[in-house]
């Protein structure tokens, strides 16, 4: 788990870096209601890859016949059938912004409102038949904790999506380098997948009893998936049909500054603890699941408390250091979405959940802040504007917390070994960041 993890670390370190610095040179060459734009994109084909999610990958991840040549080929059927799909829902959902702009039904100046969306939109009607096509190998990979090779793969992939990216944007200076570094990605990444990743060739097939489990699995998996996007990047859909367009890209811009923070913990949490604990259930090992979760859970808890402080009290230097003063709002965004990062700590236990075939309890979670999100961001716009909207999303991320404490109480691991970190690390970030504000203030003044 180590060795893997820390090809993995090191592997979203450097992605995150790449992203920083093209992000940093795209935000001269294009304007902000670009990256709104494209935030619009991401999060509309993001709510339909979520939307029709059959947890594919977990299966192959914790079934005892992931490894099963019949069941990978069955597995690989699906998600390819998926992705025909998903992609047939990409257009379908093209159509509806074409008949609801022509309707006048979204506020103008808004980024449903803006012409270009429908036609980007369409473009990602290819990255899914693409992302369909990923060789099962990749999620072998991840069940046998394959960090180098999935870390190769990433970053290769990424470079690729960054150059096209950089290049055309210098070029043609408009928001269409930015879909076309993502459609260059996603063919790398499935290229990739059959060139690089080592294991046995996979043939698409259909046998219907590993169907009827992937199906049993996926259920649940689909149904979290539907209620965890809206509970995770609802408040997009929503700020997208209020904020201004440029506004709404001043938000994208704290939003990926909090992504890059959030990048490592979510890489860890999907690609090695899920598959540790999941190896540990399969060996019928229960005292060392218990120690693999305390340990990660303890990791967890300094590794977010630590980053919470730090950008809850410094967070806007960030900010106001790298961006030009176009983007400078995006500074009290990312202090106050922050605190969202301390929420997240209970992902360790929602893996556990996964790994126990308990998918039901993680979509409770995600239902409790889907639906605190749906109430809380609209009534604080109405009440405090953008602020408002945005103390609501974070206060959303905290409501799966008791339902999350009682399922840790039922399985016996809600103990002071599992709790103690997370507070003591907030304040040690909280006072690192103070100084650094207070350092940076002196010299900027």
């Amino acid at each position: 788990m180590l060795r893997s993890g820390a090809w993995l670390v090191g592997s979203n370190l450097g992605s995150q870096v790449l992203r920083l610095a093209s992000n940093l040179v795209l935000t001269r060459l294009l304007l902000p209601q670009d990256f709104g734009l494209m935030a619009a994109v991401n999060t509309l084909y993001f709510a339909l890859v979520m939307f029709s999610d059959l947890g594919v990958w977990q299966s192959v991840v914790k079934s005892p016949h992931g490894e099963d040549a019949r069941f990978l080929g069955t597995a690989w059927s699906m998600q390819m059938a998926r992705a025909g799909l998903l992609a047939l829902g990409v257009l379908g959902m093209v159509l509806g912004l074409l008949l609801g702009q022509g309707a006048g039904v979204f506020a103008p100046d808004t980024v449903y409102a803006d012409s270009r969306l429908p036609w980007m939109m369409s473009v990602f009607a290819l990255c899914a038949l693409l992302q369909g096509g990923e060789s099962m190998r990749l999620a072998t990979a991840q069940r046998q904790l394959h960090g180098r090779v999935m870390a190769r793969l990433e970053l290769s992939s990424q470079l690729a999506a960054l150059f096209v990216t950089l290049g055309l944007a210098w070029w043609t200076q408009t928001v269409w380098a930015l879909l076309a570094g993502t459609l260059i990605g996603s063919a790398m990444r499935t290229l990739l997948s059959h060139l690089v990743v080592p294991g046995a060739p996979v043939r698409p097939c259909w046998d219907r009893s590993h169907v009827r489990e992937l199906l049993g699995f996926g259920k649940w998996v689909l149904l979290s998936s539907v209620v965890g996007f809206l509970a995770a990047h609802g408040e997009k859909l929503i700020l997208g049909a209020t904020l201004g367009l440029a506004t709404f890209g001043v938000f994208a811009i704290a939003g990926n500054l909090l992504a890059a923070a959030m990048g490592v913990y979510s890489t860890i949490n999907g690609r090695v603890i899920f598959p540790s604990l999941s190896q540990a259930l399969r060996d019928g090992d229960e005292t060392g699941l218990v120690r693999v979760y305390t340990r990660v859970q303890q990791i967890a808890d300094g590794f977010l408390g630590l980053l919470t402080g730090m950008l809850l009290m410094a967070g806007q230097w960030v900010v106001w250091l790298l961006y030009d003063a176009r983007y400078h709002e995006a500074g009290w965004m990312l202090q106050w979405l922050s605190l969202g990062l301390l929420a997240m700590r209970h992902q360790v236990v929602e893996q556990l959940m996964f790994a126990r075939g308990m998918p039901a309890w993680v979509t409770t979670n995600n239902i409790l802040r889907a639906v605190l999100l749906a109430t809380a961001v609209p009534a604080g716009y109405t009440l405090a504007g953008e602020r408002g909207a945005i103390a609501g999303v974070v206060l959303s991320q905290f409501a799966s917390w008791p339902l999350s404490l009682y399922f840790k109480y039922r399985q016996g691991l809600l103990h002071w070994g599992t709790e103690r970190w997370w507070l003591p690390a907030l304040l040690v970030g909280m006072a690192g960041g103070s100084i650094v504000h207070l350092l940076l203030s002196a010299w900027h003044a």
